[in-house]
C-alpha cells in the first residue's frame, strides 16, 4: 500500500528527484503516507485510498503502476494474505482498500520489542504463504520487506503494495531496499526480477521478524552492497530459522515451496 512511502507532510515531498512544484491534490481524507509514486489517505469511514501523484514527467508511469496494482488484486482474488480491495476508480486512478489497524510489520516490531518467538514464527509462515500466493499467479512482488506487510486486528500478516510488481515476466522500475536486494554480478539484470530475488528479500524479511532489525542495520548502504556482492551476510548463530534465512540469501531455494519443505510444512 505504501510503496516506500514515509509518513511526512506535503511540504517535504519532492517528486521523483525532479524540480517540480508540489502538484495540487484533490484531497479526500487524512494523509497517511506519501511517496514518490503515490499518496495514501484515510477517509472518514476508515477506507484507505491510494492515488497516483498527478503531474510531472512520470505521471503516466505512476498511473500505470497503480492500475497494475488494481489488476493484481483482481488476479489474486480474495485471500487471507491480502487486504480487501474495495474499489478502483480508473478516471482518478484511485485504489480503495480496507484499513489495517495495527499498521506495518516494521512499525509494529519497532514499538513492540517483547513479541514472542511463537508469534514471530507465525509471521514467518504467513509471510512465506503470502509470497507463495503471488508466485502461484506469476506475480513477483519486487519490494518484499517488513514495510510492505500490514497487521490486522488479530495480528495476521497482509502483504501489500503491488504497484511496482512484475506480472508474467514483465520488467519493473522498482527494486527492494539495499538490505533486501539480492546481489547481481551483472548490473544490467538489476531491473529483471526473478523468483530468487523475491526469495532473497523474503530471507531478509524473516531476519527482521526474528531479530527486530534489518540485516547489517549498523552499516551504510554502500558497505552493505559491497558485502552482499562478496556473499558476506550477518552472522546467524543462535538466530531462529537461520537455515531458512541463509538459504534465501545464498539463493539455494528455487521456489517458495522449497521454503515450506525446509520448514516441513
Amino acid at each position: 500500500m505504501f510503496d516506500n512511502h514515509t509518513r511526512t507532510s506535503l511540504a517535504d515531498h519532492t517528486s521523483d528527484g525532479h524540480d517540480e512544484e508540489t502538484p495540487s491534490l484533490n484531497q479526500k481524507g487524512e494523509f497517511v503516507a506519501i511517496g514518490s509514486t503515490s499518496y495514501v489517505e484515510r477517509l472518514p469511514d476508515g477506507t484507505i485510498i491510494k492515488t497516483a501523484w498527478p503531474g510531472g514527467d512520470r505521471a503516466h508511469q505512476r498511473r500505470r503502476e497503480i492500475a497494475t496494482e488494481a489488476e493484481i488484486y483482481d488476479r489474486l482474488g480474495g485471500h487471507p494474505c491480502l487486504v480487501k480491495k474495495k474499489a478502483w476508480n480508473s478516471d482518478e486512478c484511485t485504489l480503495a482498500l480496507e484499513d489495517m489497524p495495527n499498521g506495518t510489520l516494521k512499525d509494529f516490531l519497532e514499538s513492540h520489542k517483547d513479541v514472542s518467538v511463537e508469534q514471530r514464527q507465525q509471521w514467518v509462515i504467513e509471510a512465506i504463504e503470502s509470497v507463495k500466493l503471488l508466485h502461484s499467479f506469476t506475480v513477483l512482488h519486487c519490494d518484499i520487506g517488513p514495510h510492505n506487510f500490514l497487521l490486522d486486528d488479530c495480528l495476521r500478516l497482509k502483504i501489500i503494495d503491488f504497484s511496482g510488481s512484475a506480472v508474467d515476466g514483465s520488467h519493473t522500475e522498482i527494486s527492494p531496499g539495499t538490505r533486501y536486494a539480492a546481489p547481481s554480478l551483472d548490473r544490467s539484470l538489476q531491473r529483471s526480477p526473478t523468483v530468487k530475488s523475491d526469495l532473497f528479500s523474503l530471507g531478509s524479511t524473516i531476519y527482521y521478524i526474528m531479530m527486530g532489525k534489518a540485516p547489517f542495520q549498523e552499516f551504510q548502504s554502500g558497505k552493505v552492497r559491497e558485502m552482499y556482492s562478496n556473499q558476506e551476510f550477518p552472522d546467524l548463530t543462535g538466530v531462529p530459522n537461520a537455515g531458512l534465512i541463509q538459504g534465501c540469501w545464498s539463493q539455494n531455494f528455487d521456489s517458495v515451496d522449497d521454503l515450506l519443505c525446509f520448514l516441513d510444512i
